[in-house]
């Protein structure tokens, strides 16, 4: 019987009991589609990843949750790369991850540290309205403060509230959210606050719903906290700098039971976006083969 290696991580993890679980599987043979969503969902980690090597500093991952391949996934590229470094297939070095979102610009470190650079932003693709969003929160419209749309590789949705109290009592309804996010082609709904902000950094609280391409919530998100990023900095929530640089930190996975830190660096010029980062560590709790 065949079978393929398999790592399971724990991405920006704040400590050892934190952090969101992506699956790594070496596709040292190749898979069809349908077999690696069997494999997802067998293994039934949030997102897993499938990775194989197209050339020399050039990898393909395919995503895929346990309902549904998905474009990108950015916890998961920590996991992804994190595992060929730990399996000395990679070492520190810059490399090109090929997803279905195009060409992901991936740096890795010495010690492990993972950082990817995300397709530069775009807006308002997908509007909602304040009455349509409030009710599938469990919210009376007049808590929900701005509602804004941005993504920098899946299609997010933002909500913003007024504080820490008004994010933990959120009640999504799974199965309208669910149904709304597919009728409105939306992958995840991130609802946050702002918790401090100064000049060139900013701290939020974010709960990231993705009914759109997995799991109802997520503990760390990587393209989400870009595509957040990228949407305070147009509003001016987050402001640039020395040098245009913009640090948004954001807590996420607290309410979950699943504490993580994920850390976004925009570069920036003048009212433009020039460039999106993210990056942290993912730890290895899990190695195994799955058989074929």
């Amino acid at each position: 019987m065949e079978s393929l290696p398999v790592r399971l991580y724990a991405a920006f993890a704040a400590d050892e009991t934190g952090g969101n679980m992506g699956a790594v599987v070496f596709e040292d043979m190749p898979l069809w589609p349908a077999a690696r969503q069997r494999i997802a969902a067998d293994l039934c980690a949030p997102t897993t990843g499938f990775v194989r090597e197209l050339s020399d500093g050039r990898y393909e991952t395919r995503f895929h949750s346990t309902r549904s391949e998905m474009d990108m996934c950015g916890h998961v590229t920590l996991a992804v790369f994190a595992a060929l470094k730990e399996d000395g297939r990679i070492g520190p070095g810059s490399y090109v991850q090929q997803t279905a979102a195009g060409e992901i610009g991936v740096e890795v470190t010495s010690d492990g540290a993972v950082t990817l650079h995300q397709p530069l932003p775009s807006f308002d693709r997908n509007e909602v309205m304040r009455e349509e969003i409030a009710p599938l929160l469990g919210l009376e419209q007049d808590l929900v403060w701005r509602v804004t749309a941005s993504s920098t590789a899946l299609r997010h949705v933002f909500v913003q509230l007024a504080d820490l109290e008004t994010l933990a009592s959120i009640r999504p309804d799974d199965a309208a959210l669910r149904a709304f996010c597919r009728d409105r082609s939306i992958d995840t709904i991130g609802v946050w606050c702002r918790q401090a902000s100064g000049l060139g950094k900013a701290k939020v609280r974010l709960r990231d719903l993705c009914h759109g391409v997995g799991d109802p919530e997520e503990a760390a998100s990587g393209t989400t906290n870009g595509a957040l990023a990228c949407d305070m900095f147009r509003s001016e929530n987050l402001l640039p700098g020395a040098g245009g640089t913009a640090v948004l930190v954001a807590e996420q996975g607290f309410e979950m039971g699943r504490p993580s830190i994920v850390r976004t660096v925009l570069g920036t010029s003048g009212k433009d976006i020039t460039s999106v980062s993210v990056g942290g560590y993912a730890a290895l709790r899990l190695r195994g083969e799955f058989s074929i």
